[in-house]
């Protein structure tokens, strides 16, 4: 009985103290865990001030290309945020002087971008320009440095989360097996050994249930973490849209084996969603259909539709529905791209999908940050070698283009023809009919250029009512004939605009010929240029070629 008594006393004291222990232990890990989220959060509000930052320098950059105002204002509004941002910043890192310090720099760093570009005028000058890049490079070295030495701190409170929640365990299992030496002693002779037997056997039988299941939820979490890996490094090295799309699917496919996947994006009017890439036999699905046939788009959250859970059908579809669909929008950077439509093969399968719904997210989170990227970065190229209204390479582009062919020309020894091109009467036409018929006649007359002339050959605006065409590996007969071709074709075009026929449009051509009439780019435009003139002055409307020769 003593022994008893003694072994219930030492056990409540036991398990005092075992709740103390595991009461201190909790604490500091929920102390470490607050510290982490704390430098979670830190790091989550500087990748909110990068992208600040970055969006104040593609508006100005758009601002100082395009002197487009919308530009500016939008420039001005993101740094009026990131200002904002820094300064709650600066309270997030107050327990931290060295962030402290950092935080102040960055924010009085930002108060002075945000300064320079409200005070950009109409017409900034190339010093604003630089200025403003400076601050910019300035503003996101702070960042930088900022982010690396959170990245430093959240590594080390990491750690002490570890080392703590090591700590817990051991002293768990201290704890536990202590406890079961005391619960021995205690019940010794009041246990037969069947019994502990058999509450041994069912103690290891459930530990062991509870280890299978958490290694099979550690295993299948290690998988979709990979597979969201290895999606985005090979998203990362997709060089347009459809490489993109038909990626994103075939990883859905594997996250999702025998599902129906669709990848259906919004096109460019913004008026029609098409079938952009599809993992098998999607035929029910319409190939084009508008954005408010979805359910998905209307609400702009997930929606599954399952059997017998809701009446409210998408549609998209060519026939009947299926019974089960999830309909995922795509989104990145405030705007909707367009939506991962998923059906399950049976309704077992829905099961699978609902434990791989995160990694599923994940996925669709990640292929719509790189749609958008891609598609910006499709764009951004475009206006920057194309001219805006004939669609024609600019000026920029054909003389980094002349200077590439006629380096070619030099190692291959061939000829090279560069026509220079311009419409006759121009301004007068604009005078009688007004701009935005003089804007049509250069659209339709590029269009002309287009339809004659191969390939492999250059067309560009070299400026006003004036092209260039560069004809690689072309003689002066050769050019000459396809000069003629292109002037006969302009005189015969009929145009109508608005309702009213517009008179006769001409073109005068100056042809001249690599290495006959120059080896370099400023002798083969002035010389070409000099035969437009020569065209010109004998009554328009003709060909001339230049007979200026390269001096020995």
């Amino acid at each position: 009985m003593i022994l008893l008594i003694l072994g219930a006393v030492g056990a409540i004291l036991f398990l005092c103290a075992a709740a103390l222990i595991a009461y201190l232990t909790s604490k500091h890990l929920l102390a470490a865990r607050d510290w982490e989220e704390h430098s979670h959060e830190v790091l989550s509000v500087l990748q909110g001030n990068a992208q600040r930052l970055d969006r104040v320098e593609l508006l100005s950059r758009l601002y100082f290309a395009t002197k487009d105002e919308s530009n500016l204002h939008g420039a001005q509004a993101a740094a009026g945020l990131l200002e904002a941002g820094t300064g709650h910043l600066e309270d997030l890192v107050a327990d931290n002087p060295a962030q402290t310090a950092r935080a102040r720099e960055l924010h009085r760093c930002t108060e002075d971008l945000k300064k320079l570009v409200e005070d950009l005028p109409a017409d900034p000058s190339e010093a604003q320009s630089k200025a403003e890049e400076d601050q910019l490079l300035s503003c996101r070295d702070s960042m930088v440095r900022m982010q690396a030495d959170e990245n430093t701190l959240l590594r080390q409170r990491r750690d002490d989360f570890q080392r703590g929640a090591y700590r817990s365990l051991s002293a768990g299992a201290v704890l536990l097996l202590v406890s079961l030496v005391v619960v021995l002693m205690l019940f010794l002779l009041l246990i037969r050994d069947a019994l502990q037997r058999l509450r041994y056997e069912a103690e290891i039988s459930e530990t062991n249930a509870r280890l299978s299941a958490t290694i099979r939820l550690m295993e299948q979490s290690a998988r979709e973490a990979g597979l969201l890996a290895s999606a985005r490094e090979e998203l990362q090295l997709c060089t347009n849209l459809t490489q993109a799309y038909q990626v994103a699917v075939r990883w859905c496919s594997q996250l999702l084996p025998s599902a129906k996947i669709a990848l259906l994006m919004i096109n460019n009017s913004r008026q029609l969603v098409e079938v952009a890439a599809t993992s098998g036999e999607t035929g029910h699905i319409l190939e084009g259909f508008p954005p408010n046939a979805c359910c998905g788009l209307r609400s702009g959250q997930d929606r599954w539709r399952r059997h017998a859970h809701s009446q409210i059908e998408c549609e998209h579809f060519a026939g009947p529905p299926p019974k089960s669909y999830l309909c995922m929008p795509l989104a990145a950077h405030g705007d909707t791209l367009g939506v991962l439509y998923v059906e399950p093969v049976s309704e077992d399968y829905e099961g699978l999908m609902e434990s791989r719904m995160e990694a599923l997210k994940s996925i669709a989170k990640v292929s719509a940050l790189y749609f958008a990227s891609l598609a910006l970065r499709a764009r951004l190229e475009h206006q920057s070698v194309r001219d805006g209204l004939t669609n024609l390479f600019n000026r920029h582009f054909m003389e980094i283009s002349l200077d590439r062919e006629i380096r070619r020309a030099a190692r291959s020894r061939t000829e090279l023809a560069v026509l220079m091109i311009d419409v006759d009467h121009f301004k007068h036409f604009n005078d009688t009919y007004g701009h935005d018929a003089g804007d049509y006649v250069l659209r339709e007359t590029a269009e002309i250029f287009r339809n004659s002339v191969r390939a492999e050959d250059i067309i560009c605006r070299y400026g006003g009512e004036e092209f260039v065409i560069i004809l690689p590996e072309t003689g002066a007969e050769a050019a000459r004939e396809r000069a003629e071709q292109i002037r006969r074709r302009v005189q015969n075009q009929q145009l109508r605009f608005r309702g009213e026929n517009l008179r006769e449009t001409t073109v005068s051509i100056g042809i001249a010929i690599y290495p006959e009439n120059g080896t370099s780019l400023v002798d083969l435009l002035r010389n070409a240029d000099r035969a437009l003139y020569t065209a010109k002055h004998r009554g328009r409307n003709c060909v001339i070629a230049s007979l200026a020769t390269v001096s020995v």
